[in-house]
């Protein structure tokens, strides 16, 4: 029963069984060579420990000492480095904010709100300029009249949507 195939046995089970006096001898053989290094590189160190720190409060002191060591270091890595970690803030803050005002991080109604929203502006903004056109036309009674508001201002051109916005909510 259990050196042959079953119906109900995943077809790896078997395949880890036949190798399992393999994996049990290359993790044995794993274990063994961190165990035997950590031992060579510990080995120096403790004995340099028990040479120069006798007694258990010389050795708390040595933790101390070795602690307030790492606090000293680290506070003279953060004083050089605090005035360019605090420019990169900074300059990724203002990406975010970029992005933000290019409405990166909309959901997807807000766009489509903001597009109906400057759909409408431009509906009433054409509407206004037609009826002003509209009634000058008719109020003079000249055809002429209605084509002169057709002039196009180059120096004030209405900026054409972009047909997709790439936004947060559009990455997979």
């Amino acid at each position: 029963h259990f050196n042959i195939g079953h119906w109900n046995y995943a077809p790896i089970t078997l395949w880890l069984r036949a190798r399992r006096p393999a994996m049990e001898h290359v993790i044995g053989d794993v274990w063994s060579t961190l165990k035997c290094t950590a031992a060579s590189v510990s080995a120096p160190v403790l004995g340099t420990v028990e040479a120069n720190l006798p007694g258990f409060g010389f050795k708390v002191l040595g933790v101390v000492g070795a602690l307030l060591g790492y606090n000293l270091f680290v506070m003279y890595v953060t004083n050089r480095t605090e005035a360019w970690m605090f420019l990169e803030k900074l300059r990724l803050y203002a990406v975010g904010d970029e992005l933000v005002h290019k409405g990166f991080f909309m959901s997807d109604a807000e766009d489509a709100d903001t597009r109906h929203e400057a759909l409408d502006h431009t509906k009433e903004r054409l509407s206004a300029l037609w009826e002003t056109a509209l009634a000058d036309a008719t109020q003079a009674r000249s055809f002429d009249r209605l084509c002169e508001h057709l002039v196009v201002d180059e120096s004030h051109l209405p900026s054409l949507p972009q047909p997709i916005s790439w936004r947060f909510s559009m990455m997979p």
